[in-house]
């Protein structure tokens, strides 16, 4: 476990974290200047014990909302007032050298971003006044109040998706893994409902028709992001996904994580209640059936970022904490240590207390020691950032 302490130098400032490494953490500060707003991108170098100014600017003015991606080599901000136009800055991740800084029409108001890569950018918008007509037609048509935009950040293009399907699956968030072959593939989720929702509706409905079962699918799709990228700029009102896992009346199936280059799904069958893990290769697509569920009252935490998942159990003074896919943690940690944020080398938990101040506890589960600190906690795998 790596901890960085940057408590003194951030003591009482308006900080956001953008990203952890290992050994640097990227961060941004609002200073008021005069009537200005300015915003700083800093990067702290945990070896050099050195915090260093990577880039500062303002804007036309002060009522933006800053949403700060990075994306390979780069920082994207997009400042946004729920308005329908928003400014792009990017820069450079290393050197702060600004390479983008841009103003962006939007037919209608911001409504949510989902980086794809360093250079297009998923824009979703909702209706305002200027073009209510325009959205109300796409809802009666897909059933959604967003429309979205591929955004070409170099070309400053702008690109109309008109598969509505896949720019609501967009939405929801991607995940990004890479085959042998280096190509590189994103993650679409879409179930039908929530679990416990779907299982009520199925019991309710399957004894009336077969028929239904599409209509209660839920679905994991993959994706090339090169082909997806050039379909939309294609025009295409059909992009070509290609599924991963499937439920119908027969369960339920979920993504949990990405470990390495193993994509970890969790699937139930209703007429046995069997949940299981599985593991699909990112290199050969082959599934491998992993170890049951349990379901004798615990519940599972997944690490999304180290692709592992535990297994947590209430004791009577405590809690259990046994690493499923991915750990062999075995850990018995004492019920006032708080809750938890992160399991690290299968020693460390991270765990969080409201007492009025942020607290942030790490115990050790081999010393049985528990350190404590008026501080919150930035996590990135075995990185934690008290601050």
């Amino acid at each position: 476990m790596n901890v960085i302490d940057l408590r003194d130098a951030l003591y009482e400032r308006r900080i956001e974290i953008i990203e952890i490494t290992d050994s640097v953490v990227y961060y941004a500060e609002e200073i008021g200047v005069g009537d200005e707003e300015r915003i700083y991108i800093y990067s702290y170098d945990n070896e050099l014990d050195e915090e260093r100014v990577i880039s500062e600017f303002t804007l036309e003015n002060n009522d933006f909302i800053q949403h700060f991606y990075i994306c390979g080599g780069s920082i994207i901000i997009l400042f946004e007032n729920d308005g329908s136009s928003a400014w792009i800055v990017k820069i450079d991740k290393l050197s702060g050298v600004q390479q983008i800084r841009r103003k962006i029409s939007l037919v209608g108001k911001f409504f949510e971003c989902v980086p794809i890569d360093e250079n297009n950018l998923m824009i979703y918008t909702r209706a305002d006044e200027e073009n209510r007509t325009l959205f109300n037609r796409c809802f009666e048509t897909t059933n959604s109040e967003t429309m979205a935009n591929l955004y070409d950040i170099e070309k400053g293009y702008r690109y109309f998706v008109k598969d509505f399907k896949t720019a609501a699956l967009i939405e929801n968030g991607t995940y990004s893994f890479v085959t042998a072959k280096g190509e590189e593939k994103l993650i679409l989720c879409d179930p039908y409902c929530g679990e416990e929702e779907k299982e009520e509706l199925v019991r309710i409905l399957s004894a009336q028709s077969a028929d239904i079962s599409d209509e209660l699918r839920d679905n994991i799709w993959l994706v090339s992001k090169q082909k997806l990228l050039a379909a939309v700029r294609s025009g295409s009102e059909s992009i070509s996904l290609r599924r991963a896992a499937s439920a119908g009346l027969e369960g339920t199936v979920r993504f949990e994580c990405i470990c390495g280059d193993k994509i970890i799904f969790r699937a139930k069958v209703y007429r046995s209640q069997l949940e299981q893990f599985f593991e699909m290769s990112a290199l050969n697509g082959k599934i491998t059936p992993l170890r049951g569920v349990r379901s004798d009252g615990g519940r599972y935490y997944t690490d999304s970022v180290c692709g592992k998942i535990y297994y947590i159990e209430n004791l009577d003074d405590g809690i259990k904490i046994e690493g499923e896919i991915g750990s062999a943690a075995d850990i018995i940690c004492p019920d006032d240590v708080g809750d938890m944020l992160s399991c690290i080398d299968d020693r460390y938990v991270i765990a969080t207390r409201s007492l009025g101040v942020p607290i942030t506890k790490i115990y050790d589960s081999r010393l049985g020691i528990t350190d404590t600190f008026e501080a919150r906690a930035g996590i990135r795998g075995t990185t934690v950032v008290l601050y």
